[in-house]
């Protein structure tokens, strides 16, 4: 949970970070390669990737979508979809996305909205973890705009390692 709260704290950070600051922007510091944050006995605690492509929406000109994979001890791992940009929504009686893995297999993943608000906790039985190891890519719908139109944000998920 740390790890999901340092990069919502990362993302306020370039949220309010001056317009003329010639650095690296939040979509830059995520990368779309997997990324790990370490955990105890040299084991990722988190993983993260940002998606390959954006879309523009009324609050950003390249608003995002970020996976986030946490194994867990007993096997597997929580996965986390956020949306950076542009405000998260998912009906709260039934909050869900779909999702496309690169054989052409549409899986449907329910959750429920993250703590901040800009994303969705995948339940554990929607098997998105094993959908995202066995694919080399995804492709993840969420909602970005006005009467639930939703866009399809790739993500390049060959090559996680959670053993790093």
């Amino acid at each position: 949970m740390r790890s999901i709260a340092m990069l919502a704290a990362l993302g306020l950070i370039a949220a309010c970070s001056s317009s003329d600051d010639k650095g690296p922007t939040q979509r830059d510091q995520i990368g779309q390669v997997w990324k790990y944050e370490g955990g105890e006995g040299g084991k990722a605690k988190v993983a993260y990737i940002g998606s390959a492509n954006t879309v523009q929406t009324m609050t950003a000109a390249d608003t995002f979508g970020v996976l986030l994979v946490q194994p867990l001890q007993e096997g597997g791992a929580d996965v986390t979809v956020k949306l950076v940009g542009a405000p998260f929504t998912c009906d709260l009686s039934d909050c869900k996305v779909t999702a496309v893995t690169d054989d052409g297999k549409t899986h449907e993943w329910k959750g429920r909205m993250t703590e901040n608000q800009d994303g969705i906790e995948v339940l554990p039985a929607a098997k998105a973890y094993d959908a995202i190891k066995d694919s080399r890519t995804i492709k993840v719908n969420l909602v970005v705009g006005p009467k639930d139109k939703s866009f399809p944000f790739q993500f390049n998920v060959a090559g996680l390692d959670l053993k790093v």
